[in-house]
């Protein structure tokens, strides 16, 4: 039984400018990782973030 593993690293930084461009307002790549993973909210990014299809399951 083979195990299939894929990993995806993000660059936050980059994550960070698209959304801040995106909302108008700078927002930093700690705070975008926080709200994607659900340890934030933020009711403004939450669609942001689902759009470009970077939320934990789909919720932010």
């Amino acid at each position: 039984m083979a195990n299939n593993f894929t990993v995806t690293k993000i660059a936050w930084s980059k994550v960070a400018a698209k959304v801040s461009e995106i909302a108008g307002k700078p927002y930093s790549a700690q705070y975008i990782r926080d709200v994607a993973t659900g340890y934030r909210t933020n009711k403004q990014l939450a669609p942001i973030l689902k759009d470009l299809g970077l939320t934990n399951k789909g919720v932010a």
